[in-house]
């Protein structure tokens, strides 16, 4: 037997009373995760203007953003000295290879691309930022079981939830907790949209989404107290209607329609979870009685409508081989310098840049177009790829229903590519959903699989 099985073997159970399962991590398990809890701790709660920011390398980045290279190369290490101890190939691993590949396919046509050697240097930094995020989630989960796996995301669920709490709070009831400036930003929706260090209100909706399916999930589990359930479904819908965002609402409605869907398909008359989850939603009026809902009705948007058209430009212009190929990583959208440097004048609206295509955003805002554009068709075979290998994850055979929402809200949430840049930008939350990807695949299905 090897170290790291008589460790799994000799993990210890101890009474957690109101807690999502009956057990508490053994020691090994909470010192394994340490690092992952103070990176994440601290990106959750101290304002972006008190971190501290230099230029190394030539690079601007923040302390912050270094630490996060720091963690995901020791998990990453981690995970990779457990691959070569015991070898095997599984779904996760499939999919953070095929993106590590992307990466490393972007890097290559970076470094033969046009940009200067600031953007260069800068984007290139951009990208280790983007693959720390799969490779951070694979190592750490590489160490757990599918049991252990599930314990771990019921903590990252409850994290997340007591995070979006302070954040709703401080949205709602005016805490004092934002600087002044920081107050006069997205006025338009009445009160102050929920938003905070780890996730802005346009780009939330990418973690909470996966969280939020995992607590209704919880109803169905008939081993996971329902306090647990009730109390992170209602702080996750508060927080999540809280944003303000049209994206997210209509990521919501695909959700709930969905998993009506596959509750009818399955012949399940189990409708608990969702009776509670249309409590949650009425506790979302609460938010809404004080806010501007008009802006919710308000789709158009002239700055995306210009990248979109500045994109078809490019399609259409350029020989079929370019487009194939893609334009390469920056070429079109070098954003690191400009999102880095000059923070508080884009966020008032200074975002547009003139490109040899048209004008367009600082950047594309889709990961859809950054694909598309400037991966070619590198770019859309792997979003193809991934997208299919996670459509397969609901139809599991003898699969739980508490499993098939969660895995639902996993697959709802690659709409989110279509609304903002993910993927490669938004490195705090690009981490939380790459854990909320990879757990999928290790995750318990099957009913008896349940309890923990």
């Amino acid at each position: 037997m090897s170290p790291a099985s008589a460790l799994f073997n000799r993990a210890q159970a101890f009474s957690f009373p109101g807690a999502p399962s009956s057990r508490l991590p053994s020691s090994w398990i909470l010192l394994w995760e340490l690092p992952f809890w103070f990176i994440f701790i601290f990106g959750s709660l101290v304002p972006a203007t008190m971190i501290p920011k230099d230029e190394w390398f030539g690079i601007p980045m923040k302390v912050s953003d270094a630490i996060t290279l720091v963690s995901a190369a020791f998990y990453g290490t981690a995970g990779l000295i457990r691959f070569v101890l015991k070898p095997g190939i599984s779904g996760a691993a499939t999919i953070v290879m095929a993106t590590l590949a992307m990466f490393g396919y972007g890097s290559l046509r970076l470094i033969g691309g046009p940009l200067e050697a600031e953007d260069l240097l800068a984007m290139g930094f951009a990208l280790m930022l983007a693959a720390s995020a799969p490779i951070q989630a694979a190592g750490i989960l590489s160490m757990y079981s599918p049991v252990e796996t599930k314990g771990f995301i019921n903590r990252l669920v409850v994290f997340v939830a007591l995070v979006s709490l302070v954040y709703t709070a401080e949205s709602v009831f005016g805490l004092g907790l934002r600087s002044e400036a920081s107050i006069n930003l997205n006025s338009d929706f009445g009160i102050q949209r929920v938003r905070g260090p780890l996730y802005g209100s346009s780009t939330g909706y990418l973690l909470l989404l996966p969280a939020l399916g995992w607590a209704i999930g919880s109803f169905f589990d008939e081993n996971r107290k329902k306090s647990y359930a009730v109390l992170t479904t209602t702080i996750l819908f508060s927080a999540y209607l809280g944003l303000g965002s049209r994206a997210a609402l209509i990521l919501l409605v695909v959700f709930m329609i969905s998993n009506l869907i596959m509750l009818r398909r399955s012949k399940r008359s189990e409708a608990t979870g969702f009776v509670l989850a249309g409590f949650c939603v009425c506790m979302g009026f609460l938010i809404y009685a004080q806010a501007d809902t008009q802006r919710l009705t308000q789709f158009e948007d002239t700055h995306r409508r210009l990248t979109h058209e500045t994109a078809a430009n490019i399609l259409v212009t350029e020989p079929v081989a370019a487009s194939l190929l893609g334009q390469g990583y920056g070429a079109i959208w070098p954003w690191y310098r400009r999102d880095t440097l000059r923070t508080e004048s884009i966020a008032h609206g200074d975002n547009i840049i003139a490109t040899g295509f048209g004008a367009s955003l600082y950047h594309s805002h889709s990961t859809l177009l950054e694909l598309v554009i400037e991966f070619g068709l590198i770019g859309v075979c792997w979003l193809l790829f991934i997208l299919i290998r996670t459509a397969r994850l609901p139809l599991t055979k003898q699969a739980s229903t508490s499993w098939r929402v969660f895995a639902l809200a996993v697959l709802v949430s690659f709409c989110s590519f279509g609304f903002d840049l993910f993927i490669f930008k938004e490195v705090r939350v690009n981490s939380v959903w790459w854990i909320f990807l990879i757990a999928s695949y290790q995750l318990p299905r099957a009913t008896e699989m349940n309890e923990i």
